[in-house]
């Protein structure tokens, strides 16, 4: 089927395209010319997900040929006019542009791989702290002598010497110790080894899909285009679908995969930092544990594992994770450091509508082109991914933990250290306030929207505003966004939780024990991090979700402690981010119909006449088409596809058999 002239063409497309794909991917086509938001609607069955592989790649195909043209049309007109890189500019003009861009580059991988940007940088001290009074200076000097005194067993728990925004313009962490490396990349021997990385593409196609399974379909299909050869691709997905350390998927649960990763790594450069203090000849090894991860532990292997995705082409999780099996490295971080090289982009929908995902993974949307496939899930998904939830006894593993760090480094601590850790402290203890079941609280009673308390369970649940649960508190005059910053930057989390290891260590009682916390309520790390998403979510806007305070009562049998919850009622501010910074953003689906309801929910500011839709039918006539319901199998027994006897093996058998038929 010819197309019309002044079309685009999708040689791409491995079959002879029916009408209705040719008039998908024309609509595609011309919404990626336009930008901005489209929704793009395909029955199941009628070829979707290649329709979307060849006419978006060969968008990008063709845009990539007119910019080449564009260039190759300024460098002839700038060759004889004594432009840039010309023979007529004068020695030191030359050697200054390319200096200046050589800057650029070296700037761009150390904000990459977290390395300082130059030397000179990385030692250069803060005009505000070059010149200091005689009383400050013997109070540093003083404050010094107190941590050298420290045994060096908690010398390594002390937290850096931070600086708030109110005394230094940016919140930012000052240490006058040496800096630990973060790279996960390379053992000792290969630490001075630089980071080879490919220049970020101007253009890229980020897909995504709602389940691993969807993805894996999506590079099924892109396998039998020619694109596949064309196009650098990469999949990206969780520690707990990509890990391979048996250790740690031997765990299970998802945020103790997260954390017992990021322990390895951090156990590495800890036994690296002992082991090379120690004298040699003093009989240490290092074993096993001290080089953290095993699948990280060399950067040649890491490095034949990039080259080797790149020659067999377009892998999905389960390829990823194979490979890296039989390599020896980590396909997770393998898989993240191809991500500035490639032209597609393919993982789910959380690690592209998370924030912070985005920023670990180092997802560049700007002026790129982003494709959400299954988008009738859209919305839930995305509100969903942003509640937040912490429970009384994670609030007491906290504070206690917390408290018991105080105590202990108080008079180590810097002013900015301790005036963050005492309002952490008072936060905490206004939310186990809020949660006690008590005749003097009175955030109940003042709370307008409140629901009726549940006498069978013995539960108290009511729902406030965010405004209103800050007034109520009395924390509303606590600067959230600036506590937030330093949790980050401090790293007062895993300080604070590995402090509270080596108190259980010593004292040869579990941790779990000596704090007093449920098994399954997780580490200190897991409370932690639950208590900085709900610090979060009380950064959103008044009208953006609710607040949802669950107490409980004791009952003859037991105890269940309550819960702090936020629930997010709108996705707008989160999904305008996206689409503020992305040139083009397709939603795509077999059924996303009513339009008027998606709008709403994720882009209200849109108004329709500038939202493009485009709809087709069915391959398949209705002519063509019989439904039939079919109640009973060959056997004559009826169907029940119920939970408990869909996997039966009667049901299996008369469920096969009238497919056959």
């Amino acid at each position: 089927m010819e197309a019309k002239e002044g079309t685009p063409k999708f040689p791409g497309f491995p079959f002879e395209p029916y009408s209705i794909q040719i008039d998908f991917m024309n609509s595609l086509y011309e919404s990626l010319n336009q930008g901005g938001v489209s929704m793009l609607e395909s029955p199941t069955g009628t070829g979707k997900t290649m329709s979307v592989i060849c006419s978006a790649l060969q968008w990008v195909l063709d845009r990539r040929l007119q910019q080449d043209e564009a260039a190759c049309g300024e460098d002839r007109g700038n060759g004889g006019d004594g432009g840039v890189g010309s023979d007529d500019e004068p020695d030191w003009m030359r050697d200054f542009v390319i200096d200046k861009e050589e800057k650029k580059k070296e700037e761009k991988c150390g904000s990459v791989w977290g390395k300082p940007h130059s030397k000179k940088k990385s030692k250069e001290i803060p005009k505000d702290f070059r010149v200091m009074g005689v009383g400050e200076e013997k109070g540093r000097e003083s404050l010094q002598k107190k941590i050298d005194a420290v045994e060096i067993g908690d010398k390594e728990f002390l937290l850096e010497e931070y600086e708030s925004e109110d005394e230094k313009g940016l919140g930012s962490v000052v240490s006058k110790r040496k800096a630990v490396k973060t790279s996960f990349s390379s053992s000792s021997e290969d630490e001075s080894g630089e980071e080879e990385e490919e220049e970020e593409k101007k253009l890229k196609v980020y897909f995504c899909s709602r389940t691993h399974s969807q993805l894996s379909q999506f590079i099924k299909e892109l396998r039998r285009t020619v694109f596949a050869n064309e196009m650098n691709v990469v999949s990206l997905g969780s520690r707990k679908n990509l890990c391979i350390n048996e250790e740690v998927v031997a765990l299970g649960n998802s945020t103790r995969i997260n954390e017992r990763c990021l322990e390895l790594q951090k156990k590495k450069k800890n036994e690296a930092t002992k082991v090379k203090n120690l004298k040699v000849g003093a009989g240490v090894c290092r074993t096993k544990a001290s080089s953290g991860c095993p699948m990280l532990r060399k950067h040649r292997v890491q490095q034949e594992f990039r080259n080797e995705v790149s020659q067999q082409g377009p892998l999905d999780i389960e390829d990823l994770a194979n490979l890296g099996r039989t390599m020896g490295a980590c396909p997770y971080y393998g898989s993240r450091s191809l991500v500035q090289g490639a032209d597609l982009v393919v993982l789910p929908y959380q690690s592209l509508l998370s924030k912070s995902s985005r920023e670990t993974l180092g997802l560049n949307l700007k002026s790129n082109i982003i494709i959400i496939d299954e988008a009738h899930n859209l919305a839930d998904s995305l509100i969903n991914m942003y509640d937040s939830k912490i429970t009384s006894s994670q609030l007491e593993i906290v504070h206690r933990h917390v408290e018991r760090y105080f105590e202990r480094f108080r008079n180590l601590l810097g002013p900015a250290n301790r005036r963050y850790i005492q309002t952490l402290m008072v936060l905490m203890r206004a939310f186990l306030r809020a949660l006690l079941d008590d005749k003097d609280g009175n955030l109940k009673d003042s709370c307008r929207d409140t629901a009726q308390a549940s006498e069978e369970s013995g539960a108290c649940d009511f729902t406030m505003a965010i405004n209103d649960f800050l007034f109520e508190l009395n924390i509303d005059n606590i600067n959230l966004v600036k506590l937030l910053k330093y949790i980050k930057e401090s790293n007062i989390m895993h300080k604070v939780n590995g402090y509270g290891e080596k108190v259980a260590t010593l004292a040869k009682i579990p941790a779990i024990h000596i704090i007093g916390e449920q098994a399954e309520e997780g580490s200190c790390i897991s409370a932690f991090q639950a208590l900085a998403d709900i610090l979060l979510s009380l950064t959103n806007n008044d009208g953006d979700g609710r607040i949802i305070i669950s107490r409980s009562r004791s009952t003859s049998f037991k105890k269940q402690g309550g819960h702090i919850k936020y629930v997010m009622l709108s996705g707008e501010k989160i999904f305008s981010e996206i689409v503020d910074e992305a040139h083009a953003v397709v939603l795509v689906g077999g059924t996303l119909q009513p339009i008027e309801e998606t709008r709403e929910r994720l882009f209200p500011w849109l108004p329709p006449n500038q939202l493009h839709f485009f709809s087709c039918g069915h391959i398949v006539p209705p002519d063509s088409i019989m439904p039939i319901a079919v109640t009973r199998g060959p056997t004559g027994r009826s169907f029940d596809f119920s939970f408990s006897s869909r996997s039966s093996p009667d049901m299996v058998n008369a469920r096969t058999w009238s497919f056959a038929m």
